[in-house]
């Protein structure tokens, strides 16, 4: 089995926001294995989890063969940041429309970031820096454009 690191980005992410291409390219470029549970701007290198029906967390996981612990789930919501909690992966909160820092706090994010543009200022310091180092990753190539279904 071969493990990869996966940088997972919930529904709620506001994936139209400025900077949200970017900072998929930029989580791919490090090595991350980038899944999103919704669709996500075009172009940029990510699987898109495409099964509602069931947690988006471990479906995602599931399509790369992943594990919670080689992951970090980037949320927008507390109700996302809970979901990742339940799933054993640590959570990045990038701030939702209506969603406050403590409330995202209080269910467990690890790190909270006004928007997304403020994350990728500090990248280098996230959760998002690079993989953590576990065995075989998928090599940058092998990464499937947004819109794939799984």
């Amino acid at each position: 089995m071969t493990v990869v690191s996966t940088a997972l980005f919930g529904a709620g992410w506001r994936a139209t926001s400025r900077g949200s291409a970017a900072l998929l390219r930029e989580c791919a470029a490090r090595g991350w294995t980038v899944v999103l549970t919704a669709p996500g701007p075009s172009g940029t290198p990510a699987l898109t989890v495409t099964d509602p029906g069931r947690d988006p967390v471990r479906v995602a996981l599931d399509l790369v063969d992943g594990k919670p612990s080689h992951a970090v789930f980037v949320a927008a919501s507390a109700p996302e940041v809970r979901v990742a909690r339940l799933a054993g992966v640590p959570c990045v909160a990038v701030l939702g429309p209506g969603a406050t820092a403590a409330e995202v706090r209080a269910a467990g994010a690890a790190e909270v970031h006004p928007d997304v543009a403020t994350l990728l200022c500090v990248l280098d310091d996230s959760l998002l820096a690079r993989p953590r180092a576990f065995g075989d990753r998928r090599p940058a190539a092998s990464v499937a454009l947004a819109g794939r279904s799984g």
